[in-house]
Order: structure tokens, then sequence, then C-alpha cells
């Protein structure tokens, strides 16, 4: 008796129509170009990069100038006539080097966040190529999967024909069914997964919901050839992490200095203007306005505020200091620990390329052919071709991982490898 096959007929169809994708194929460069002009949270690290750049232009300005209007409700009288309107006009200066400490703090900081923003680039760099490399994987292990789909329903024609021919039992015919089944339901869970990645996508990139995202081209490991101090000068001068408490330290500096001026005063210079109505007198004089200078500067007295300010300048500068050293030891590690990664992975992709994959097909093919003959049972056979299948997605596995590596490498670096 014939085991039926319409099962996996229906099973196959499901899979086919609910998780077809697009065909055309899509690129990682073209992907990462997308998502540096529309990912919403690179644009927003721009414009909190580009407001505190504006607010450096104008830190460093005087403060509005104040006018004043006097009316006398009863006018006073002067020797010349009575005062009836005052005019007056005047500007705070503050003492000579505040406004320059503020520009130039104003300016570090404007400068982090312009770092700030080259590292939310570089992040979403990284987990652009994350998610391609992570989909190319999904497609690689559906169309691995599918294969061996393939060679199982081979198989299990094997075994329906050898069944028929009372040479082998039903259970050979049973046990090919599931591990179709299984590998049925894996198919499942790969598309499923790479919808879940799509949808990933659609949000870096800013697309609509539900567009669907196209195949994606082979992945050629790339030629690492970097050594570990290298990529510590690298990290030093590129890192977008330690520019930023670089610069923050500076910033901290510049803030404390300014502290410190604050016990000195700022001065108020203006002028004031009379109106003097007509008097009674002789004199030649007799109802002239008059004007007078003037000026004026506050005395910072309370010494208890302004020691406390200091002291918070100067307890942020050292908070600045060890998270700059912090951030050292950070990117430090990162980098060895990617590095060493990085070389391993290298050396995995070389092992499976020239021994495992070779030797898997070889065996896979050797008991193919010894169970056609009748010299191995089915069981060996179904083994092989589990470790063939095992062996093929772990290779596609280390190249991806290789890939990842070498991309979250790039953003603790801060720059291209």
């Amino acid at each position: 008796m014939r085991i039926p096959h319409f099962i996996f007929v229906i099973a196959i169809l499901a899979i086919s129509a609910g998780y077809a994708y697009s065909e055309e194929a899509v690129t990682l460069d073209l992907l990462i170009e997308e998502a540096l002009s529309n990912n919403p949270n690179i644009q927003s690290a721009y414009s909190d990069w580009k407001a505190q750049e504006y607010k450096a232009r104008y830190v460093r300005g005087l403060p509005d100038p104040q006018a004043s209007y006097g009316y006398f409700g009863e006018s006073v009288e002067t020797r010349v006539g009575p005062q009836e309107q005052k005019y007056g006009v005047s500007q705070k200066i503050p003492f000579p080097g505040k406004l320059n400490l503020k520009g130039k703090a104003q300016a570090k900081l404007a400068s982090i966040l312009e770092e700030k923003y080259e590292a939310a680039k570089r992040e979403i760099i990284k987990e652009i190529k994350f998610l391609y490399y992570d989909i190319y994987w999904v497609d690689k292990a559906i169309k691995i999967t599918e294969e061996e789909k393939a060679i199982i329903e081979g198989l299990e024609k094997v075994a329906q024909r050898k069944y028929e021919s009372n040479l082998t039992p039903q259970q050979d015919v049973i046990k090919a069914q599931v591990e179709l089944s299984k590998l049925i339901d894996k198919l499942f869970l790969l598309r499923q997964n790479r919808k879940s990645l799509e949808a990933k996508a659609n949000r870096l990139l800013n697309r609509p919901r539900g567009k669907e995202l196209g195949k994606t081209s082979d992945v050629e490991p790339v030629e690492f050839i970097y050594e570990l101090d290298e990529l510590h000068r690298i990290s030093d001068a590129s890192s977008q992490q330690l520019l930023a408490s670089k610069l923050d330290i500076e910033r901290a500096e510049y803030e404390r200095s300014l502290a410190r001026l604050d016990y000195l005063p700022d001065f108020t210079f203006g002028i004031d203007y009379t109106e003097i109505g007509s008097g009674s007198t002789t004199q030649p004089n007799d109802g002239d306005d008059t004007w007078m200078g003037k000026i004026s500067v506050n005395v910072p007295i309370w010494f208890g505020k302004l020691n406390a300010q200091v002291k918070e300048k100067k307890a942020l500068l050292e908070s600045s200091k060890k998270n700059h050293e912090d951030t050292e030891n950070v990117v430090d590690y990162e980098v060895e620990d990617l590095y060493f990664k990085i070389t391993t992975y290298k050396d995995i992709i070389s092992l499976y390329k020239t021994a495992l994959v070779p030797q898997a097909e070889q065996a896979y093919d050797a008991a193919r052919t010894s169970y056609e003959t009748g010299k191995v049972d089915f069981l060996n056979w179904l083994d092989a071709e589990r470790v063939l299948l095992q062996t093929r997605l772990a290779h596609y596995k280390a190249i991806v991982d290789y890939e990842k590596s070498i991309a979250y490498l790039e953003r603790v670096v801060g720059r291209d490898l």
C-alpha cells in the first residue's frame, strides 16, 4: 500500500502562498544608503547637533540692552524748571572672559552632539548589516532546507519502492515522511523569522508597514587584515565614544573656569535723559533738558553659593574624566574581544569550506549509495542527511557571525574597515 502524499503537498502550497517574498535582489549598500537618508533616529540626532551649534553662535552675545521711561506725576522743581519726563538706556557687560568661556563650553557641547550624530549613523549601519546578514542566513537556510526536503522526498520514494518490493519495512517510509514533516515545520519557522526581519527593516528604513524586502545577494567573507595594535590606534583616533568623552572633559573644564569667574562682578553702563519744563527764571539755561551717565556693578558677596557652584563644576569635571577612562576601557575590551572572535570565525569558515562540508557531502553520498544497494539501513542514510544539513547551515552561520563581528568592530572603532 502506497502512503499518501497530499498532506505534504498542501503544507508546501501553504508555505509558498503565505510566505512568498519579492524576487528582486537587494544589496547591502543600497539599504545602508536608504537608512542614512530616512532613519528618524539619525535625523533626530542631526537636529540635536544643529540646535546646539546654532546656540553656540549666540551665547557669546551681550544681553539685550534695557530701555526705561519715567513720567513725573508731580513735577520736581529744579533751579532751571520742573522735571517732566525721564528716558534711560543701559547695557550689562559681563566681566571680560565670561562670554568667551560660555561660548567655548557651548561649542564643545555642539561638538559632542556632532560625535553622537556620527555614532547614531554608525549604529544604524551596524544594525542594517546585522539585519542583512540575518536575512541572508535565513534565505540560505530556506534554500538549503528546501534542497534537503527534495532529498528526503527522493529518499521517501526509494523507501516506498523498496517497501513495495518487500525489501524494507514500512517503518522506513514513515520515518522519511516524519523527517519531511520536520523540514516543512522548519520552513514555516524560517519564513516567519524572515517576516519578522522584514518588519525590523521597515522600522530602520522608515518604510511603510508590510513592505517586502527582496532576496539578499551572496555574501563573500571579506579579507580581514588588521592587527590588534593597529585597531587600538584606529579606535583612539576615530571612535565616536572616545572623541565625545574627550570633548566632554574640555567642556567641563570651560564650565569650571566660568564658575570661578562668577566671583568677579559684571558691569552695567547707562545714560538717563530728563526733560525739563520752562522755568520762571531769567537764567540763560532756563528750561534746558539734562542728561546723566551712570555705571553699576553687582556685588558677588554670597560666597557660600559661589563656592558650591565651583565645587559642582569641579565634581562634574572629575565625573567626565572618569567617564572617559571607563569609555577607554570598554572600547579597548570590545576591540580585543571582537578581534579574537573575527580571527576565530575566519579559521572556522576555512575549516568548514575545506574539510567539514566536503566530508559531510561525501558521507551523505556514500550512505545514499549504500542504502540503495542494501549495505546500510535507513537510519544511517537519514543520519548522514541530517549531518549534511546541519553542516551546511553551520557553515553559513559562521560566515554571518564573521561579517557581523566585523560590522560590530566598525561601530566600535568608528569607521569602515
